[in-house]
């Protein structure tokens, strides 16, 4: 603002310098227009020396003082910007844009007490602008003088009355020293002046809880509602002050509220927001079935509010409804597709039901909303992943890779997927390497012991790490069938066929049964301790729980293993 100022005061400047300049010394006003064009073209070195030649025949101008000072601090050199504009203010005090530039390079040099008396001064020059008093009581604030800028603000009350924003200045000092009885009053004043407006209860009541005194905010609030029954925001928290461990009665309660739809969308979903976090953590049943009547009703007296569909989604996905919840979060995204986290809920669960169609397309739809979003160029490489088009892939990846150098749990997840891709494209060293970087970031992660040790176990490759690596595995997830498989797996290739059944028994007791990969494996085993009839009726079952291997239906086909 103040460089708009002062450039357009240019001309006022310019005439200030001629009224300065004898008739003997003309010239000046020539050399100040040039050192005033070389400072616009931003010749620093050359428009100093033109108005340092005005000061050395007219040493008390005032105009040229404060146009060497911005120039000084056009090339960052405070202490000279200082030291002119100080001359600007000693040669013609009166000049207020002087004052307010001397101020300002005041707080670039760390000396707020100083910008604090300028603008004393400029009060005492204009007593009648308020917004000098803002801002002499900004820079006491600066300078740890918060009482003094109280003071401030009380004589400016005493010209203009009670002005909220003073009011609100006031309330903050005040909490901020520690002194809850005057902030209070402070909002009780503004009450007073203006009686009907229940935004300045609301400020009140809500401060009492911030200091919990919730009896004195449930006062407030009892007489919000007297002048407004249906002040939403005031039956919520009377019906949360009287909630106890009762959260299912209180939600429940909140059903009018829902209805009613006068109240914005914004009061509602403030409300429930937590209970919504806790759904996320517990997966309550209970809460989970209360919150989707209340989401629901939402949805439908807020149809065109995309918020009213995206809460709706997460209490659909954290009741394990993921079908409808995509219904949701789409339905949010043609209202509004500028909200990320939506697009990321989409991807995660096209993600987790394995859609990689779908995966690829809305996380290219997504990019191109948010262009710089790693975690969308992420998900569209584990699509690709998916679909087995691993270049495609390792294009994404390794944006991705790029995108996410400052969020090391993303930078992990990526590395995996890379190893993967490398795998099958049989780029061995580069897919170790990916999985040894993502080793550095998190080496007790169920997710990298698992892969690492397949992939490397599925070449024959360093045998003796992949049987390390599963058999960390089994340490950090015990007693699991995902892990005990990935041992029993080493142990069929390294031909230890015996140690490998004795891991996969455990794996199908602990829950392995259905779990189509490690039934294939269980038949492999079998198969090659001689048991062939066992060996087909599991490679069988596994065919029929959905596995997809490349050789299975072949295996099942001819009752024998088949190269692979």
């Amino acid at each position: 603002m103040l460089k708009f100022i002062s450039s357009s005061l240019i001309l006022l400047f310019s005439l200030n310098v001629m009224a300065q300049i004898t008739e003997d010394n003309v010239d000046l006003v020539a050399i100040f227009i040039d050192g005033n064009r070389e400072k616009l073209l931003g010749n620093w070195d050359e428009a100093i020396a033109k108005f340092e030649e005005i000061l050395a025949k007219d040493r008390n101008n005032a105009a040229v003082a404060y146009e060497l000072a911005r120039v000084y601090e056009a090339v960052k050199d405070l202490e000279n910007a200082e030291k002119f504009a100080e001359k600007a203010v000693e040669w013609d005090g009166a000049n207020e844009w002087y004052r307010i530039y001397l101020a300002a390079v005041f707080q670039k040099n760390n000396k707020d007490s100083q910008a604090a008396i300028q603008y004393s001064e400029l009060v005492n020059l204009q007593p009648n602008n308020e917004e000098f008093y803002i801002k002499w009581a900004y820079y006491l604030v600066r300078n740890s003088q918060p009482e003094e800028a109280i003071k401030v603000y009380d004589n400016l009350e005493k010209r203009t009355g009670i002005h909220e924003e003073v009011i609100r200045h006031k309330h903050t000092l005040y909490l901020g020293m520690g002194n809850h009885k005057q902030a209070a009053y402070e909002l009780e004043r503004l009450i007073g002046k203006f009686p009907d407006k229940t935004s300045y209860r609301h400020l009140l009541a809500t401060f009492y809880e911030q200091i919990d005194e919730k009896d004195k905010a449930k006062e407030v609030y009892h007489q919000i509602l007297k002048q407004d029954p249906n002040d939403a925001r005031a039956q919520i928290a009377i019906a949360e002050e009287a909630k106890g461990n009762d959260v299912i009665g209180f939600l429940n309660s909140l059903k009018p509220i829902f209805e009613d739809p006068k109240t914005d969308i914004d009061t509602k979903i403030k409300e429930i927001i937590p209970y919504v976090n806790e759904l996320a953590a517990s997966g309550d049943r209970n809460l989970g079935i209360t919150l989707l009547a209340l989401t629901s009703l939402l949805e439908t007296v807020h149809t065109n509010d995309a918020k009213s569909h995206s809460v709706l989604a997460d209490v659909l996905y954290y009741t394990g409804q993921q079908d409808r919840a995509l219904e949701q979060y789409k339905k949010t995204l043609k209202l509004d597709d500028t909200k990320w986290p939506v697009w990321e809920q989409l991807l995660y669960i096209y993600a987790e039901k394995k859609d990689y169609d779908n995966l690829i397309a809305t996380s290219e739809n997504a990019l191109d909303v948010f262009p710089n979003h790693a975690t969308a160029y992420y998900l569209n490489g584990a699509g690709y992943n998916g679909k087995k088009e691993y270049r495609d892939a390792l294009n994404s990846l390794q944006q991705g890779l790029i995108m996410s150098s400052r969020n090391a749990r993303l930078r992990y997840d990526i590395l995996i997927e890379m190893g993967k891709s490398y795998y099958f494209l049989k780029q061995y060293p580069k897919s170790d390497n990916a999985f040894e970087e993502a080793l550095k970031i998190n080496d007790k992660d169920p997710a990298i012991l698992k892969d690492y040790s397949y992939y490397l176990a599925r070449r024959g490759a360093n045998l003796n790490k992949a049987q390390n690596l599963a058999a960390r595995l089994n340490n950090v997830a015990p007693n699991h069938p995902i892990s005990e498989d990935a041992l029993g797996f080493v142990f069929y290739k390294m031909k230890n066929y015996t140690g490998a059944k004795e891991w996969l028994d455990k794996a199908i007791q602990h829950g392995g049964s259905e779990n189509p990969i490690i039934l294939e494996h269980y038949g492999d085993v079998l198969f090659q301790l001689g048991n062939t009839t066992d060996a087909i009726q599991y490679w069988q079952q596994a065919l029929d729980k959905g596995g997809d291997s490349e050789f299975l239906e072949k295996k099942v086909k001819e009752g024998k293993m088949v190269e692979q």
